[in-house]
Parts: C-alpha cells; sequence; structure tokens
C-alpha cells in the first residue's frame, strides 16, 4: 500500500495536468449563408475534371502563360522567403515537442599524467618495486532530467507551435496561388486589350470608308449634313477610344515586366504579335 505522502502528490500531479494553463482552443463561430451564392456554378462542375491546383496555370494550354507565371514564381521574393519560414516553424515544433519528453547528457574526459622522480613524491615511489611514472584517469557523467508537465505549460507552447508551423505551410501555399493568379490576370489582361485594340482599329477603318462614301453622296446631294454630323462624331468616339486603350495595354506590359523582376519593355517584343485570350479549364472557371 503506497504511503499516504506519495498517493497524495500522485493524485495533485494528476488533477494539475488536467488544469493546463489557458482555455482550450475553441473555433469561433462566424455567421455564414446557408448556401455559397456561387455554390449553383461550383455544382455544375463535374468531378473528372477538378484542376490541378499544384500547377492550375497549365490547364490554360497556353505555353507563353505558363512560361510567364514559373517566371513570377521564381523571382517572387516573398516566396523565396517562404522555405525558410516553414523550416523555421518546424524547428519551433520539433523543439516543442522535445520539451515533453525526457531530456539527458552524457559527458567524459581522459587524462594521462607523468610522475617525475625530481619531485619529493617520485623518489619515494621510485623505490617501490613495479613504479610505473605513467598513470591513466577516466571519468564519466551522465545525467537525465524530466520536466513534467504539470500545469500544461509545454503542451500549450507545442500547440502553439504546431499552428505557426500549419500557418506557415498555409501563407506559403497562399503566397504560391497569389503571384500566379496576379501573373495569369496581367497576360489575359493583355491578350484582351490587344483583342479590343484590333476592334477599335477595324472600327476607325470602318467609319473612316463609310464618311467617304457619306461626303461622295453629299457633294451629290444624296445625303444630309445631319448623316455627315453623325458619321463624323461616330468616328472621333472610336478614335478616341484607341489612345486609351493603348495606354492600358501600356501599362499592363510593365506590369507582366515588373512580376519577374525584369527592366520595363523586356516582354515588349515577344507578346507584340496579337495572340488568343486564354480560357480557363472547367475545373477552374466557375
Amino acid at each position: 500500500m503506497l504511503p499516504r505522502r506519495t498517493l497524495a502528490m500522485l493524485i495533485s500531479a494528476s488533477l494539475s495536468a488536467g488544469c493546463a494553463i489557458g482555455p482550450d482552443y475553441v473555433r469561433p463561430d462566424m455567421p455564414l449563408p446557408e448556401r455559397y451564392l456561387g455554390q449553383a456554378a461550383v455544382d455544375q462542375r463535374h468531378a473528372t475534371a477538378s484542376a490541378d491546383l499544384v500547377a492550375w496555370w497549365t490547364g490554360f494550354g497556353d505555353p507563353q502563360l505558363t512560361r510567364f507565371v514559373i517566371l513570377a514564381l521564381e523571382q517572387n521574393l516573398d516566396l523565396a522567403q517562404a522555405p525558410a519560414r516553414v523550416a523555421q516553424a518546424r524547428a519551433g515544433l520539433g523543439a516543442a515537442n522535445a520539451a515533453l519528453l525526457p531530456s539527458g547528457n552524457i559527458n567524459g574526459q581522459a587524462a594521462r599524467t607523468y610522475q617525475s622522480v625530481e619531485t619529493p613524491l617520485g623518489q619515494v615511489l621510485d623505490s617501490t618495486p613495479d613504479f610505473d611514472r605513467y598513470g591513466n584517469a577516466y571519468e564519466v557523467n551522465l545525467g537525465a532530467s524530466w520536466e513534467l508537465d504539470l500545469f500544461g505549460g509545454l503542451r500549450r507552447g507545442r500547440e502553439a507551435a504546431l499552428a505557426e508551423y500549419q500557418a506557415s505551410e498555409a501563407d506559403a501555399t497562399a503566397t504560391q496561388l497569389a503571384v500566379a493568379a496576379q501573373a495569369v490576370d496581367i497576360y489575359i489582361s493583355i491578350r484582351g486589350l490587344q483583342a479590343r485594340l484590333d476592334v477599335a482599329h477595324w472600327q476607325v477603318q470602318t467609319q473612316q470608308d463609310l464618311l467617304s462614301t457619306v461626303n461622295l453622296l453629299y457633294g451629290k446631294g444624296l445625303a444630309a449634313e445631319y448623316q455627315r454630323r453623325q458619321v463624323e462624331g461616330a468616328l472621333a468616339q472610336v478614335q478616341a477610344s484607341v489612345p486609351v486603350l493603348e495606354t492600358g495595354l501600356d501599362a499592363t506590359m510593365n506590369a507582366l515586366d515588373v512580376m519577374p523582376g525584369s527592366s520595363l519593355g523586356t516582354y515588349r517584343v515577344e507578346l507584340a504579335e496579337v495572340g488568343a485570350i486564354p480560357v480557363a479549364p472547367h475545373g477552374i472557371a466557375g
């Protein structure tokens, strides 16, 4: 039968272990709508057409788009720092786990001495039969400790370290997703502006041809003045849209250069030829 003092200590330790420092984590209750507003579009997706989220941008089937996304990911400083942050958090988690386990240390030393016969002790020992002037000494120390987590501080530290590690991994994934999405958005904007600019140039040419025809008819008395003014106004309107689109395209081209850290104008020649606007695969489009 255990002594009363020992029994009391065990009961106290077990009760203390159940009283960890701080409250248990409880997921906050967030008021959310019962149904996602875009759920109908999500439900229409086929399960077999799910996108590869690791390299989802390849689903557009545009080699140039894929190239620019990879360039942006390779040159992004936040992404370059992400592995170090994950490794740091992983090391913190390892240290927190280790704090819950027993720890030990061992050290030793060895020494070899020589006893000179010129010393008083050496002169005395020299007359001793089989006296060996050389001596060896060895010492080994072993220590062990285990910090009992009576109040749960170490467990709370481990929970916090685990949360930090998971957050660092999620942050790295979110950063990659954001950089890739921005590169895709810029590239698609470039292709869209190029297409709109082509349409604007075609409209200008069409309105100019129409104005020439109306002027010819007006000279023969077959068209009224207001008809002439109408066509001139339409021509001026489409002509005014051209520099606006050109300015937007120029700014978007610069933004694409900035993504991988290149100087302005680096990829302008490569993208000068108008290409098709990439279409999102079914697994990505909502």
